[in-house]
């Protein structure tokens, strides 16, 4: 069997770890191979990426979107593409459109981002979990993670603007996060499941 890479997108906050396990757990299920993974990775470079965010790690918003990038080069080498060519599915919590979003929010010149991104593999099917801001801060302000560097209502409104744009020429299949877990995962297998049987 052939592999299939899902990602899935939004803001912080949209449900996405959430949603990525339920995924893997229905498809599990279905008794398909899953390769349940994320974005930024546990990798030295994730960690960086990761450090970044929190302020840990002070550096400029290009240099940050650099190091997703050379963190999704590793992940894709080393996780990724041999989990694809052993007919696994593989879902992956963020990918390359978090940083067009979140890089062109920041101001990082979206042609540029595109350009860096270029080469990298497309998933079979993206989907957007579209939150409104104040949802996603509500919902974070519930989580221990704490406050990182985009987790403010004005630069929140930007990333989802900027999302909204990157879905419409991606492709990215848009769906309501404020729905609740239940329903927003009953969309997405339905969607993963038409997938699966073309």
């Amino acid at each position: 069997m052939k592999g299939k890479f899902i990602v899935l997108e939004g803001l912080d906050g949209a449900g996405l770890a959430t949603q990525a396990a339920l995924l893997a757990q229905h498809l599990k299920q279905i008794g398909y191979p899953v390769l349940l993974t994320k974005e930024p990775t546990n990798s030295i470079i994730g960690g960086l990426s990761k450090a970044a965010l929190k302020g840990e790690f002070l550096t400029t918003s290009k240099t940050l979107q650099l190091l997703f990038c050379a963190d999704r080069a590793h992940h894709l080498e080393k996780e990724i593409e041999p989990a694809l060519s052993h007919g696994k599915i593989v879902v992956c919590d963020r990918y390359l459109f978090s940083t067009l979003a979140y890089g062109y929010a920041s101001k990082v010149n979206y042609k540029w981002l595109r350009y860096v991104n270029l080469n990298f593999r497309l998933p079979d099917i993206g989907l957007f979990i579209d939150v409104k801001p104040s949802t996603s801060i509500i919902r974070i302000s519930d989580e221990d993670s704490g406050i990182q560097l985009f987790d403010e209502k004005q630069q929140l409104e930007k990333v989802r603007q900027a999302y909204s744009q990157v879905a419409r020429e991606f492709h990215l299949k848009k769906i309501d996060g404020g729905a609740s877990i239940g329903d927003i995962s009953t969309k997405i297998n339905k969607m993963v499941d038409k997938l699966m049987s073309v």
